[in-house]
Order: C-alpha cells, then sequence, then structure tokens
C-alpha cells in the first residue's frame, strides 16, 4: 500500500505537469500534453481496478472539472478548428501536410472519445463531441457515429439526454451571438440538422429506445419554455420546439398524444 501510495504521488505530479503543459504557447507541446494525459487517464481509469484488482483502487485517476475543461477547451482551439480567413484557408488546403495535420486532429479526438466510451469522463462530456457531428462530418463523421454508437449502448437514457444537451448549448450560443430572431439564420437550420442526423439514431429498436425517446421529449420541452426574459415576453428557448419536432416522427404513436 505504501508503494502504491508513493506511485499515486508521482503520477498526478506527472499529470500536473501535463496539464500545465496544456496551457503552453506552443501548439506542439500542447498537443504532446493531451495525447499524454489521454492515455494515462485511460490507463488509470476505472478499468484498472476491475475484475480482481480492486487492491489498484488508489492508483485511478479522477480527472476534475478544471482538467475535464481543459481538455474539452483543447479540442475546440486544436480539433474542431475551422479556418478563420480566406487565407487560411487556402494554405490550409494547398499544404502538403493537410492530410498529416488531420490524421493528427483525428488521433487527438479519438483520444478524447475513448475517454469517454472507457467512463473515465461522464457521458455528457460527448456534448463537446457531439454537437460538430454535421459541422466536421467530412472530417470526423466516422469517429463521431462509432461514439454515437458505443454510448447508446452503455446506458440510452444518458445518451439522449447528452444529444439534447449537444442541442441546447448549441441553441444557447446562437441566441447569445444573434438574439431572439434566429429562426432564419444559418445557425439555426444547422442546428436542425443535427436534430435530424440525431433523430435517425432512434429509427431501430423503437421499443428499446422508448423511454429515452420519452425523455429527450419531455426535458426538450421544458427547455423550451424556460422563465422568459420578461412579463408579456415570449420564452428565449421557444424556437427549441422546431429543433424537438425532427425527433417526433420517431415517436410511437401512442406517445403522440
Amino acid at each position: 500500500q505504501e508503494q502504491l501510495r508513493s506511485l499515486k504521488t508521482k503520477v498526478v505530479t506527472f499529470s500536473s505537469l501535463c496539464q500545465s503543459c496544456l496551457a503552453d504557447p506552443d501548439a506542439g507541446v500542447q498537443e504532446q500534453a493531451f495525447t499524454v494525459l489521454s492515455d494515462l487517464l485511460l490507463v488509470l481509469g476505472p478499468q484498472l481496478a476491475q475484475d480482481g484488482r480492486e487492491e489498484l483502487v488508489p492508483l485511478v485517476l479522477v480527472p476534475d472539472v478544471g482538467l475535464q475543461s481543459q481538455l474539452a477547451a483543447f479540442l475546440m482551439d486544436h480539433v474542431f478548428h475551422q479556418p478563420s480567413d480566406r487565407q487560411e484557408l487556402s494554405a490550409t488546403e494547398d499544404s502538403e501536410g493537410h492530410i498529416e495535420e488531420l490524421h493528427q486532429r483525428r488521433v487527438l479526438l479519438a483520444g478524447f472519445c475513448k475517454l469517454i466510451i472507457y467512463n473515465v469522463l461522464e457521458l455528457s462530456a460527448a456534448s463537446d463531441v457531439f454537437k460538430h457531428y454535421s459541422k466536421f462530418y467530412s472530417d470526423y463523421g466516422d469517429i463521431i457515429k462509432e461514439t454515437l454508437n458505443c454510448t447508446r449502448q452503455m446506458d440510452r437514457q444518458e445518451w439522449a439526454r447528452t444529444l439534447l444537451l449537444s442541442l441546447q448549448q448549441l441553441m444557447t450560443e446562437l441566441l447569445l451571438q444573434q438574439g431572439p430572431e434566429i429562426r432564419e439564420a444559418e445557425g439555426f437550420l444547422e442546428i436542425r440538422d443535427l436534430a435530424r442526423r440525431f433523430s435517425l439514431l432512434f429509427s431501430l429498436h423503437q421499443l428499446r429506445n422508448r423511454p429515452a425517446l420519452l425523455g429527450l421529449h419531455r426535458d426538450g420541452i421544458q427547455f423550451a419554455f424556460q422563465e422568459p426574459p420578461g412579463p408579456g415576453r415570449p420564452p428565449l428557448n421557444l424556437p427549441f420546439l422546431e429543433v424537438l419536432s425532427e425527433f417526433s416522427p420517431r415517436l410511437l404513436r401512442p406517445d403522440k398524444g
């Protein structure tokens, strides 16, 4: 036990060092730190102390809220990053290393998704991946789809809540950017398209998916009718009902009443 505690101290110190490197100004250092952290968290995840290895519980490394936020922020900056102008886009497309760079980003994303699939991160953390499914389909569609399928088998109701959370986050971001008049905005149409893609995941095993789909509708309606910003004004999230309608065809007939 003393050796395990000593080893755990060294592991925590090393992980803290890697975590600090995520804020390094050098993008290469950040990527290496992210890769090492992903591997470390995976190896020292909950499965380490399973199947008769309970004595290894002290070695299990649980990422705190701060680290989880850093990992999610890294994805936004390094994986789900879109060129900000035409010059940058042209340089990316013309670069001989474009395919290699894409491969590296896919490796980084796969590392994060494994943390979710192996219960190192809570399933809700997948919203930071799922909400980019449509926009980055050509680059990461296969990885995200496989993660969607794996997490559905883990806990269907929590999986459905995570899909809803992805859509809610996008909706909230759009409202903050453009205000309440969003129905004709391109971003709103993109959210509806994402909801349509998500709804296809409920097309099979309707009875098995029924509780998850009902829960998604219930929570989605509550989100849409959240308290309005002032007396006599409609709820800001009311357009979300149109997003939710993309799932309605998947409901069983008795549930549509």
